[in-house]
């Protein structure tokens, strides 16, 4: 019962202040704003310059089926930097009670420490999973009224188990940054580095391919484009089989590794199961690593 209010009280206390809701969704009006200029544009010219290599086309269907397909990818990759960013906002109200000294008087309530840290960790679960999904809503209605096609039974699925790996992800590693930050102005500054890096981590203001190899190689590191990554196939796989249709498979295959639907380690595709994966153990290494931080931290505090 008391995790369940601590719960409540955190995902309250995010709601009720307007300007954190819209500052943790300021990097989704960012990207959105970067593809309405000219990113979006850039990215339908690519594709159908790259259909006319394969001879005589209908220009205007391969637009219209471009257009829809960089507003999938696009859609990918917000939700996936909404699940960051919207954790991170959440992780904050730990910071401010830190700085406030709330948390001391959670101290000397008969709670023990675990249960008060794990009532941040859960709410900002909660929290980033409900924004992912509301803008997966939003985006789908969009695409809706812009004349796409919906996501399919199966990709709907696929989508709200990858974002509920992601958030979980999300979540363990936010966790862990909060640790070493321990007051407001510290942590609004790291928010900031951290939502402008999320855009180039997931590779969405330039697309993978468009990157030096030291670079990709570096990103690919990060859990965040794996989770990218299968998010992306989820929505794109249905419109790339109409978008690249009559295409040979070794340019579908080489126009998903250049936009980050694929990646390869080296010469080896990495797959589905091995980007869970990794999601799955970079979460879990990063509450052990918190927890074990937590723990010394309680031991010098006796």
């Amino acid at each position: 019962m008391t995790l369940v209010r601590l719960v409540q009280r955190n995902i309250l206390v995010y709601t009720r202040d307007r300007s954190n809701v819209f500052f943790s969704l300021l990097s989704m009006l960012i990207i959105i704003g970067l593809m309405a200029i000219f990113l979006g544009n850039l990215n339908v010219e690519s594709i159908v310059d790259l259909l006319s290599e394969t001879g005589e086309r209908n220009v205007a269907a391969d637009r219209e089926n471009a257009e829809n397909l960089v507003l999938l990818w696009t859609l990918a990759g917000i939700i996936v930097v909404n699940a960051l960013t919207i954790t991170l906002a959440m992780a904050g109200i730990m910071v401010e009670d830190e700085e406030k000294k709330r948390l001391h008087s959670f101290f000397v309530a008969p709670v023990r420490r675990s249960v008060l840290v794990l009532g941040y960790i859960i709410a900002a679960f909660i929290m980033g999973v409900i924004m992912c999904l509301f803008t997966l809503i939003l985006g789908e209605g969009f695409v809706l009224l812009t004349g796409g096609t919906l996501l399919s039974l199966a990709s709907l699925t696929e989508v709200l188990f990858f974002i509920i790996l992601i958030v979980f992800m999300a979540s363990s590693l936010v966790f862990l940054i909060t640790n070493f930050v321990h007051t407001t102005s510290a942590f609004a500054g790291l928010s900031t580095i951290i939502g402008t890096l999320a855009g180039f981590l997931a590779a969405i203001y330039l697309p993978m391919g468009a990157l030096p190899a030291s670079i990709q190689n570096s990103l690919k590191v990060f859990p965040l484009l794996h989770g990218c990554s299968l998010v992306r196939e989820a929505f794109t796989k249905e419109m790339l089989q109409v978008t690249f249709a009559g295409c040979p498979e070794e340019m579908i295959n080489g126009y998903k590794e250049y936009m980050g639907i694929n990646i390869k380690w080296g010469e080896t595709l990495i797959g589905d199961s091995g980007k869970i994966a990794f999601l799955i153990v970079s979460g879990i290494v990063f509450i052990l690593i918190a927890a074990f931080i937590q723990k010394r931290r309680n031991t010098v505090s006796r």
